[in-house]
């Protein structure tokens, strides 16, 4: 009697464990299936969104004279902020060649840290825009200028960037030759004015770049910057400068490949 019983209570064990490993597999499959439907999803709102935003971009070459940010009650064009647009744009690119040259166009649509590479471009082209005015306007203000030998890397810079651009960037230029030129300047007297205030505080020039902890804080308690999103919103980048005549999610291609 005393072994029937073990018998059955030993069955019983090794049915619970038997049905537990059952329900562990089922709970995974779900879950498995269940990430894959929410991936699915966002490749398919990605998608709706890529075919909204080109419909509703604005023709960026057109609408130069368009606001795209109040810095401190001063207005930015599309047009003013054209040498960032110009650098970020060719940046890009020159990565986008290396992983996926038939196609660059993959590498912009990459989603990378919670944002995807075309998106980061385009928020860095507006802080570093808004950076570089905030400071060029206190280095006037302080008058500050440059020295013979800055204004030799100056030009030297100038060289460089016109050199590195992509032919057909020079073909689409979001503002004059001049007006780039001159922005280049106001960079080189922003970071002047930039190591200057690095020095005073005691801290890094890293710490006052566009991405510096003590640039927010000082953006946060000194400036107002307002975007002008019924424009910047619809601005896309990766074609505004360049022009890929393909859109590719993943690998591959649809349409022509990018000359």
């Amino acid at each position: 009697m005393n072994e029937k019983a073990s018998a059955r209570q030993a069955g019983k064990r090794a049915w619970s464990r038997q049905q537990i490993r059952g329900l562990v597999h089922n709970v995974l499959k779900r879950i498995t299936q269940a990430v894959l439907l929410a991936l699915l999803a966002v490749v398919l709102l990605y998608g709706v969104y890529v075919s909204y935003r080109d419909h509703t971009r604005v023709d960026y070459l057109a609408s130069l004279d368009e606001t795209a940010v109040t810095v401190d009650g001063e207005d930015l064009t599309l047009s003013d902020l054209g040498f960032y647009v110009l650098y970020e744009e060719q940046q890009i690119e020159n990565k986008a060649e290396i992983y996926n040259a038939q196609s660059t166009k993959d590498f912009w649509n990459i989603h990378v840290n919670g944002i995807f590479i075309q998106a980061q471009a385009k928020k860095a082209a507006l802080d570093m825009a808004v950076h570089d005015r905030i400071f060029y306007r206190a280095a006037t203000t302080d008058g500050f200028v440059l020295t013979s030998e800055e204004k030799q890397l100056l030009e030297n810079t100038r060289t460089d960037f016109w050199s590195d651009l992509y032919d057909e960037q020079k073909e689409r230029l979001p503002g004059t030759y001049e007006s780039i030129n001159e922005t280049m300047k106001e960079i080189a007297l922003a970071q002047k004015y930039q190591a200057h205030l690095a020095k005073e505080k005691g801290t890094t020039y890293a710490g006052f770049g566009y991405d510096g902890l003590d640039y927010k804080q000082l953006l946060k308690t000194e400036h107002k910057i307002k975007v002008n999103k019924k424009i910047w919103d619809r601005v896309v980048f990766g074609d505004i400068t360049l022009k890929h005549s393909s859109v590719s999610y993943i690998n591959g291609y649809e349409g022509e490949m990018k000359e």
